[in-house]
C-alpha cells in the first residue's frame, strides 16, 4: 500500500455491501423502508412498520406476538433498579440489553427472532428506569404505545400519533454508524443481544442520536423567537453549528423532518411548550434565509423538532436518545438478519503512516532480536 492510496475517512461514500431493508435517497429526499415510501406507512400502527421492517411482512403478527413477553421478569427489574438513578439511559440499554432474558417461544425461530423479543422488553427497561420502580404492564398491544402508558404520558390522540409517527420515521435509515457497526459486530458470529448493545452505545454519540437533545437545549439557550435570528447570525459569523440543521445524506429536505415539524406544532399548541417550538420555527426560518445568501440550501432534519415533541410528551432530555433507540432497534434487528444471510467478517485496512520500518528486519528467536539489514 502507498501513500498514493485514496483514504475514504469516515467510509463516505463507500460502498461496502447490499441491502434490501431501505433506500435513502438524498438528491430527492425519498426514504422508504422495504420498497414502501414512508409516506405510505406512518399511518400504520408502529409495530407493523417495525415488523414490516425486520421481516419483510406488513403485519401486526410478530410484534403482537412478542408483546406478550414484554414485560420485565424480577430479575431484569432488579438489575435495572440497582444501578443509580442519574445513570445514562444509554448505558443503561446498553448495558442491560445483553443480560435479558431470551424468550423461549422464540427460541426455535432464530436470532432475529430472539432479538425481537428481545426488543420488546426495552420500553419497559427505559420506563422503569425513568420511573425508578417497576412499571405496570401496558394494556397497548403496540411497542410504541406500551412506552407512553408505561410513563404516563398524556392520554390524547395527538400525543400517541405524535409518539407513534416520531418513531416510525426512526426505525431505519440504512447504513449509518450504528447500523453499521450493528453489522460489524454480526459478521463475528457474536449474539444478536450484542450486536444491539454496541449499537446503542454507537447511538449515543452528540453527532448521531444525541443530536435532538442538542437542538432542543439550543432553543432553551436562545429562549424566545425574537432572538433567533442574532442567535444563527452568531453562530455562522464563528463557524459553529446549529444542531439539528442539515443533514449528511439529504441534499435537499429531510422528508421526515416535515412530519415531526407539523406534530410539533399541533401537539405543542396551547402548551407551556408552544414557545420552545416557536422558536426553533425561527431558527430554521433564519438559518434558510442565511444559507440561500451563499446558494448552500441547508433545512431541518428530523432531529431538529423531535426533542421538543418528547418534552411535550413528558419524557426528560436525557431519555431522547434512548427512546430513538426504542425506535431504531428494530432497524438492527433488519440488518443483522440480512447480513448473517451470506456473512462475511468486516476486516478493513488502514494505511499505515508511522515511522519507516522497511530498513528493520524482526527475527522469531527467542530473545526477539532486532537486526538492521
Amino acid at each position: 500500500m502507498t501513500s498514493k492510496t485514496e483514504v475514504r475517512r469516515g467510509l463516505e461514500g463507500v460502498v461496502v455491501d447490499t441491502t434490501r431493508i431501505s433506500l435513502v435517497d438524498g438528491e430527492a429526499g425519498v426514504l422508504s423502508y422495504r420498497g414502501l415510501p414512508i409516506d405510505d406507512l406512518v399511518s400504520a400502527p408502529f409495530g407493523e412498520v417495525a415488523a414490516l421492517v425486520v421481516d419483510d411482512v406488513r403485519s401486526e403478527g410478530l410484534a403482537r406476538e412478542a408483546s406478550a413477553h414484554a414485560a420485565l421478569s424480577a430479575r431484569e427489574r432488579a438489575l435495572v433498579l440497582s444501578l443509580p438513578s442519574e445513570t445514562h439511559p444509554m448505558h443503561v440499554l446498553q448495558g442491560i440489553t445483553p443480560l435479558l432474558d431470551r424468550s423461549e417461544a422464540f427460541a426455535d425461530r432464530g436470532e432475529a427472532a430472539q432479538g425481537f423479543a428481545i426488543a420488546a422488553k426495552l420500553p419497559a427497561l427505559v420506563a422503569t428506569h425513568l420511573r425508578r420502580e417497576a412499571v405496570q404492564d401496558a394494556h397497548a398491544l403496540d411497542p410504541a404505545l406500551q412506552f407512553l402508558e408505561r410513563i404516563g404520558a398524556p392520554d390524547t390522540d395527538i400525543a400517541r400519533r405524535a409518539y407513534s409517527v416520531t418513531q416510525i420515521l426512526q426505525i431505519e435509515h440504512s447504513f449509518n454508524a450504528s447500523t453499521f457497526v450493528a453489522r460489524a459486530c454480526a459478521s463475528t458470529l457474536a449474539p444478536v443481544e450484542n450486536a444491539l448493545s454496541a449499537a446503542f452505545g454507537t447511538l449515543h454519540g452528540v453527532l448521531h442520536g444525541g443530536a435532538d437533545q442538542a437542538a432542543l437545549e439550543t432553543a432553551d439557550k436562545v429562549g424566545s423567537p425574537d432572538r433567533a435570528a442574532a442567535f444563527v447570525d452568531e453562530c455562522l459569523a464563528s463557524k459553529t453549528k446549529v444542531m439539528g440543521m442539515g443533514h449528511r445524506e439529504y441534499k435537499v429536505l429531510d422528508p421526515r423532518a416535515r412530519y415531526l415539524k407539523a406534530l410539533a406544532a399541533e401537539l405543542c399548541a396551547g402548551t407551556p411548550h408552544e414557545q420552545t417550538y416557536l422558536t426553533l420555527v425561527a431558527i430554521e426560518d433564519r438559518f434558510i434565509e442565511r444559507m440561500a445568501e451563499v446558494g448552500k440550501p441547508l433545512y431541518a432534519n428530523l432531529e431538529f423538532y423531535k426533542g421538543v415533541i418528547y418534552r411535550t410528551l413528558g419524557i426528560p432530555t436525557p431519555f431522547f436518545t434512548a427512546n430513538f433507540a426504542l425506535a431504531r432497534v428494530y432497524g438492527y434487528l433488519a440488518h443483522f438478519a440480512e447480513s448473517r444471510e451470506d456473512n462475511r467478517l468486516v476486516r478493513p485496512k488502514a494505511l499505515y503512516t508511522g515511522r519507516d520500518v522497511s530498513c528493520l528486519l524482526y527475527t522469531s528467536d527467542a530473545a526477539d532480536e532486532r537486526v538492521r539489514v
